[in-house]
Protein backbone atom coordinates (compact mmCIF):
# COMPACT_ATOMS: atom_id res chain seq x y z
CA UNK A 1 0.00 0.00 0.00
CA UNK A 2 1.64 3.61 -0.99
CA UNK A 3 2.44 5.89 1.84
CA UNK A 4 -0.18 8.37 2.86
CA UNK A 5 2.06 10.77 1.80
CA UNK A 6 4.65 9.68 -0.90
CA UNK A 7 7.54 12.09 0.21
CA UNK A 8 7.69 11.10 3.50
CA UNK A 9 8.32 7.27 3.83
CA UNK A 10 9.16 5.62 7.27
CA UNK A 11 12.67 6.51 6.76
CA UNK A 12 12.57 10.18 5.92
CA UNK A 13 9.34 10.97 8.55
CA UNK A 14 11.81 9.28 10.98
CA UNK A 15 15.41 10.66 10.30
CA UNK A 16 15.24 13.79 7.45
CA UNK A 17 12.89 15.95 8.40
CA UNK A 18 12.61 18.14 10.82
CA UNK A 19 9.12 16.60 11.57
CA UNK A 20 8.07 15.98 15.10
CA UNK A 21 9.68 14.75 18.16
CA UNK A 22 6.79 12.35 18.66
CA UNK A 23 4.57 10.63 15.76
CA UNK A 24 0.97 11.26 15.59
CA UNK A 25 -1.44 8.65 16.21
CA UNK A 26 -3.56 8.88 12.92
CA UNK A 27 -5.29 5.46 13.15
CA UNK A 28 -6.61 4.77 16.05
CA UNK A 29 -9.72 6.54 16.49
CA UNK A 30 -12.05 5.30 18.86
CA UNK A 31 -11.37 1.84 20.19
CA UNK A 32 -12.92 2.45 23.53
CA UNK A 33 -14.07 -1.27 23.76
CA UNK A 34 -10.24 -2.22 24.54
CA UNK A 35 -9.30 0.93 26.67
CA UNK A 36 -12.20 0.50 29.17
CA UNK A 37 -11.84 -2.90 29.37
CA UNK A 38 -8.03 -2.08 30.63
CA UNK A 39 -9.29 0.64 32.80
CA UNK A 40 -12.78 -0.98 34.19
CA UNK A 41 -11.05 -3.91 35.61
CA UNK A 42 -12.50 -6.18 32.75
CA UNK A 43 -8.39 -7.82 32.13
CA UNK A 44 -7.19 -10.84 33.94
CA UNK A 45 -4.06 -12.87 33.51
CA UNK A 46 -3.80 -16.67 34.14
CA UNK A 47 -1.65 -19.17 33.34
CA UNK A 48 -0.82 -21.44 30.78
CA UNK A 49 -3.16 -24.15 29.89
CA UNK A 50 -4.99 -25.94 27.16
CA UNK A 51 -8.29 -24.11 27.60
CA UNK A 52 -9.21 -21.49 29.98
CA UNK A 53 -11.65 -22.47 32.38
CA UNK A 54 -14.59 -20.34 33.92
CA UNK A 55 -16.54 -22.07 36.90
CA UNK A 56 -20.22 -21.58 37.18
CA UNK A 57 -22.97 -21.44 39.61
CA UNK A 58 -26.04 -23.09 37.69
CA UNK A 59 -28.15 -23.52 41.00
CA UNK A 60 -28.65 -23.20 44.51
CA UNK A 61 -27.93 -24.96 47.35
CA UNK A 62 -30.86 -26.48 48.96
CA UNK A 63 -30.25 -27.86 52.04
CA UNK A 64 -30.24 -23.89 53.61
CA UNK A 65 -32.80 -23.55 56.11
CA UNK A 66 -33.93 -23.22 59.62
CA UNK A 67 -33.79 -25.46 62.19
CA UNK A 68 -34.00 -25.78 65.78
CA UNK A 69 -32.57 -28.11 68.52
CA UNK A 70 -31.99 -31.50 67.35
CA UNK A 71 -33.60 -31.30 64.02
CA UNK A 72 -31.82 -32.91 61.16
CA UNK A 73 -30.13 -30.83 58.74
CA UNK A 74 -29.82 -31.80 55.20
CA UNK A 75 -26.22 -32.89 53.80
CA UNK A 76 -27.33 -34.15 50.19
CA UNK A 77 -25.05 -33.89 48.02
CA UNK A 78 -25.61 -30.80 45.59
CA UNK A 79 -25.38 -30.21 41.85
CA UNK A 80 -25.78 -26.57 40.40
CA UNK A 81 -21.74 -26.36 39.76
CA UNK A 82 -20.80 -26.66 36.25
CA UNK A 83 -17.80 -24.69 34.33
CA UNK A 84 -17.74 -22.89 30.75
CA UNK A 85 -14.80 -23.42 28.75
CA UNK A 86 -12.85 -21.41 26.16
CA UNK A 87 -10.09 -21.81 23.81
CA UNK A 88 -7.06 -19.41 23.76
CA UNK A 89 -6.65 -17.63 20.92
CA UNK A 90 -3.60 -15.71 19.55
CA UNK A 91 -2.98 -12.53 17.76
CA UNK A 92 0.53 -11.61 16.18
CA UNK A 93 2.04 -9.33 14.19
CA UNK A 94 5.32 -8.50 13.15
CA UNK A 95 8.38 -5.51 12.79
CA UNK A 96 11.37 -5.39 10.47
CA UNK A 97 13.74 -2.86 9.92
CA UNK A 98 16.89 -3.60 7.39
CA UNK A 99 20.69 -2.65 7.83
CA UNK A 100 20.44 -0.08 5.92
CA UNK A 101 17.34 1.55 7.59
CA UNK A 102 19.03 1.06 10.75
CA UNK A 103 22.23 2.51 9.45
CA UNK A 104 20.53 5.92 8.25
CA UNK A 105 18.67 6.61 11.38
CA UNK A 106 21.46 6.29 13.78
CA UNK A 107 23.13 9.54 12.99
CA UNK A 108 22.47 11.94 16.45
CA UNK A 109 22.53 15.04 14.17
CA UNK A 110 19.77 14.11 11.86
CA UNK A 111 17.83 11.44 14.61
CA UNK A 112 14.16 12.29 15.15
CA UNK A 113 13.37 9.51 17.37
CA UNK A 114 14.05 5.93 17.00
CA UNK A 115 12.88 4.22 13.96
CA UNK A 116 12.90 0.92 15.19
CA UNK A 117 10.68 2.72 18.63
CA UNK A 118 8.71 4.13 15.80
CA UNK A 119 7.56 0.81 14.00
CA UNK A 120 7.02 -0.80 17.26
CA UNK A 121 4.56 1.52 17.99
CA UNK A 122 2.66 1.58 14.73
CA UNK A 123 2.74 -2.32 15.08
CA UNK A 124 1.24 -1.89 18.76
CA UNK A 125 -1.24 0.44 17.71
CA UNK A 126 -2.19 -1.66 14.66
CA UNK A 127 -3.14 -4.68 17.40
CA UNK A 128 -4.88 -2.58 19.57
CA UNK A 129 -7.37 -1.80 15.94
CA UNK A 130 -7.12 -5.37 15.17
CA UNK A 131 -7.64 -6.66 18.82
CA UNK A 132 -11.27 -4.00 19.25
CA UNK A 133 -12.30 -5.21 16.09
CA UNK A 134 -12.36 -8.86 17.20
CA UNK A 135 -13.77 -8.43 20.83
CA UNK A 136 -16.76 -7.03 18.79
CA UNK A 137 -16.96 -10.22 16.44
CA UNK A 138 -18.38 -13.69 17.06
CA UNK A 139 -14.88 -15.46 17.09
CA UNK A 140 -15.75 -17.47 13.31
CA UNK A 141 -13.98 -15.25 10.95
CA UNK A 142 -10.38 -16.12 9.98
CA UNK A 143 -11.04 -19.58 9.91
CA UNK A 144 -12.65 -19.87 13.90
CA UNK A 145 -9.24 -17.99 14.95
CA UNK A 146 -10.14 -14.73 15.80
CA UNK A 147 -11.17 -13.96 19.31
CA UNK A 148 -14.53 -15.04 20.74
CA UNK A 149 -16.47 -11.52 21.09
CA UNK A 150 -19.17 -9.89 22.17
CA UNK A 151 -21.70 -10.94 19.38
CA UNK A 152 -21.40 -14.48 21.03
CA UNK A 153 -20.91 -13.29 24.31
CA UNK A 154 -23.73 -10.92 24.99
CA UNK A 155 -25.84 -12.32 22.18
CA UNK A 156 -29.05 -11.42 20.27
CA UNK A 157 -31.28 -13.96 21.51
CA UNK A 158 -33.40 -15.09 18.21
CA UNK A 159 -31.17 -17.97 17.97
CA UNK A 160 -29.30 -18.69 21.27
CA UNK A 161 -25.78 -20.58 20.18
CA UNK A 162 -23.57 -22.83 21.95
CA UNK A 163 -21.02 -20.68 24.05
CA UNK A 164 -18.38 -21.62 26.60
CA UNK A 165 -19.24 -25.40 25.46
CA UNK A 166 -22.60 -25.01 27.06
CA UNK A 167 -25.73 -24.78 24.37
CA UNK A 168 -28.20 -22.03 25.82
CA UNK A 169 -30.49 -22.95 23.01
CA UNK A 170 -31.51 -25.71 25.44
CA UNK A 171 -34.36 -25.33 28.15
CA UNK A 172 -32.25 -26.23 30.88
CA UNK A 173 -29.77 -24.26 30.50
CA UNK A 174 -31.97 -20.86 30.50
CA UNK A 175 -29.25 -19.80 33.20
CA UNK A 176 -26.65 -19.43 30.46
CA UNK A 177 -28.86 -16.27 28.40
CA UNK A 178 -27.57 -13.12 28.49
CA UNK A 179 -29.95 -10.23 28.84
CA UNK A 180 -32.06 -8.81 25.11
CA UNK A 181 -34.81 -7.06 23.67
CA UNK A 182 -34.49 -7.21 19.66
CA UNK A 183 -36.06 -4.83 17.13
CA UNK A 184 -36.38 -1.79 19.61
CA UNK A 185 -36.80 0.90 17.29
CA UNK A 186 -36.85 4.66 17.43
CA UNK A 187 -34.53 5.88 20.02
CA UNK A 188 -36.37 8.58 21.09
CA UNK A 189 -39.55 6.54 21.58
CA UNK A 190 -38.24 3.51 22.81
CA UNK A 191 -34.54 3.97 23.70
CA UNK A 192 -34.66 4.81 27.44
CA UNK A 193 -37.56 2.38 28.17
CA UNK A 194 -35.15 -0.73 26.57
CA UNK A 195 -32.18 0.69 28.53
CA UNK A 196 -34.48 0.97 31.68
CA UNK A 197 -35.64 -2.49 31.76
CA UNK A 198 -31.98 -4.24 30.59
CA UNK A 199 -29.78 -2.15 32.83
CA UNK A 200 -32.01 -3.44 35.87
CA UNK A 201 -32.44 -7.18 34.55
CA UNK A 202 -28.88 -7.36 34.38
CA UNK A 203 -28.68 -5.92 37.54
CA UNK A 204 -28.41 -8.17 41.04
CA UNK A 205 -28.07 -6.45 44.53
CA UNK A 206 -25.13 -4.36 44.24
CA UNK A 207 -23.50 -6.11 40.84
CA UNK A 208 -25.07 -3.64 37.92
CA UNK A 209 -23.78 -2.73 34.77
CA UNK A 210 -20.00 -0.99 34.71
CA UNK A 211 -20.07 -0.07 31.09
CA UNK A 212 -22.70 0.53 28.26
CA UNK A 213 -20.79 0.02 25.05
CA UNK A 214 -23.01 1.22 21.63
CA UNK A 215 -22.72 3.04 18.54
CA UNK A 216 -21.89 6.62 17.58
CA UNK A 217 -25.62 7.34 16.51
CA UNK A 218 -27.04 5.67 19.77
CA UNK A 219 -25.06 7.89 21.68
CA UNK A 220 -25.68 11.24 20.71
CA UNK A 221 -29.32 10.33 20.39
CA UNK A 222 -29.13 9.30 24.15
CA UNK A 223 -26.92 12.93 24.83
CA UNK A 224 -29.69 14.59 22.61
CA UNK A 225 -32.52 13.46 25.29
CA UNK A 226 -30.67 15.19 28.12
CA UNK A 227 -30.97 18.46 29.43
CA UNK A 228 -27.67 20.33 30.24
CA UNK A 229 -27.70 19.62 33.34
CA UNK A 230 -27.93 15.58 33.26
CA UNK A 231 -24.97 15.49 31.10
CA UNK A 232 -22.61 13.97 33.43
CA UNK A 233 -19.58 12.26 32.44
CA UNK A 234 -16.96 10.35 33.94
CA UNK A 235 -13.62 12.26 34.35
CA UNK A 236 -11.11 9.65 33.74
CA UNK A 237 -12.98 8.81 31.02
CA UNK A 238 -12.64 12.60 29.75
CA UNK A 239 -8.94 13.04 30.46
CA UNK A 240 -8.23 9.82 28.40
CA UNK A 241 -9.70 11.21 25.36
CA UNK A 242 -12.95 9.42 25.17
CA UNK A 243 -16.61 11.13 24.82
CA UNK A 244 -18.42 9.80 27.65
CA UNK A 245 -21.67 10.32 29.21
CA UNK A 246 -23.32 8.55 32.62
CA UNK A 247 -26.75 6.70 32.44
CA UNK A 248 -27.44 5.61 36.25
CA UNK A 249 -24.11 6.33 37.26
CA UNK A 250 -22.50 4.48 34.77
CA UNK A 251 -19.91 5.55 31.89
CA UNK A 252 -21.17 4.57 28.11
CA UNK A 253 -18.96 5.59 25.32
CA UNK A 254 -19.54 4.91 21.43
CA UNK A 255 -17.16 2.60 19.88
CA UNK A 256 -16.84 2.75 16.00
CA UNK A 257 -16.58 -0.86 15.82
CA UNK A 258 -19.50 -1.43 17.44
CA UNK A 259 -22.69 -3.04 15.36
CA UNK A 260 -25.24 -0.43 13.91
CA UNK A 261 -28.26 -0.47 16.00
CA UNK A 262 -26.55 -2.29 18.77
CA UNK A 263 -26.05 -1.25 22.91
CA UNK A 264 -24.41 -3.61 25.20
CA UNK A 265 -24.25 -3.46 29.05
CA UNK A 266 -21.40 -5.33 30.45
CA UNK A 267 -20.79 -6.36 34.44
CA UNK A 268 -16.51 -6.56 34.67
CA UNK A 269 -17.55 -8.56 37.67
CA UNK A 270 -18.46 -11.85 35.16
CA UNK A 271 -16.93 -10.77 31.72
CA UNK A 272 -13.26 -11.03 31.44
CA UNK A 273 -10.41 -10.43 29.00
CA UNK A 274 -8.65 -13.11 29.77
CA UNK A 275 -4.31 -12.77 29.18
CA UNK A 276 -1.55 -15.73 28.95
CA UNK A 277 0.75 -14.87 31.40
CA UNK A 278 3.72 -14.21 29.64
CA UNK A 279 1.88 -13.57 26.30
CA UNK A 280 0.82 -9.84 27.10
CA UNK A 281 1.93 -8.21 23.91
CA UNK A 282 5.24 -10.18 24.59
CA UNK A 283 8.05 -9.07 22.10
CA UNK A 284 10.08 -11.98 21.15
CA UNK A 285 13.61 -11.61 20.48
CA UNK A 286 15.15 -10.01 16.92
CA UNK A 287 16.12 -12.63 14.86
CA UNK A 288 18.45 -11.84 11.57
CA UNK A 289 17.65 -14.12 8.78
CA UNK A 290 20.37 -16.43 7.04
CA UNK A 291 19.80 -14.24 3.58
CA UNK A 292 19.05 -10.84 4.37
CA UNK A 293 20.47 -7.61 6.30
CA UNK A 294 17.43 -7.28 8.69
CA UNK A 295 15.70 -8.10 11.32
CA UNK A 296 12.31 -9.43 12.65
CA UNK A 297 10.60 -9.75 15.93
CA UNK A 298 6.90 -10.51 17.01
CA UNK A 299 4.77 -9.12 19.32
CA UNK A 300 2.37 -11.60 20.15
CA UNK A 301 -0.74 -12.03 22.54
CA UNK A 302 -2.69 -15.00 23.98
CA UNK A 303 -6.04 -14.59 25.17
CA UNK A 304 -9.80 -14.66 24.97
CA UNK A 305 -13.08 -13.02 25.84
CA UNK A 306 -14.58 -14.98 28.37
CA UNK A 307 -17.62 -15.20 31.09
CA UNK A 308 -19.00 -16.75 34.12
CA UNK A 309 -22.72 -15.40 34.29
CA UNK A 310 -23.96 -14.55 31.04
CA UNK A 311 -26.84 -12.97 33.08
CA UNK A 312 -25.79 -10.29 34.12
CA UNK A 313 -24.52 -9.20 30.66
CA UNK A 314 -27.18 -7.44 28.42
CA UNK A 315 -27.86 -6.39 24.76
CA UNK A 316 -29.93 -3.99 23.17
CA UNK A 317 -30.56 -4.64 19.47
CA UNK A 318 -32.25 -2.94 16.31
CA UNK A 319 -32.30 0.17 17.57
CA UNK A 320 -33.04 3.29 14.84
CA UNK A 321 -32.10 7.21 15.43
CA UNK A 322 -32.80 9.96 13.08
Amino acid sequence: MAPANASFDALVTTTLKNYRKVLSDNITGHQALWYQMKAKGFIREDEGGTSIVEPLLTGTNSTVRSFSGYDIIDTTPQEGISAAEFSWKQIAGSVSISGEEEFKNSGSKTKILSLLEAKLTQLEESMKLVLNEQLFGDGTANSGKDLTGLALAVEEGTAWSTYGGIDSSLAANAFWRNQWLGTVGSFAANGLDTWRTLFNSASRSSSKPTLIVTTQAVFEAYEKSLTVNERFTDMKLGDAGFQNLLYKATPIVFDEDAQSGYTYFLNADFLRFVIGKGRNFVNTPFQKPENQEAKVSQVILYGNLTCNNRARQAVATGITTP
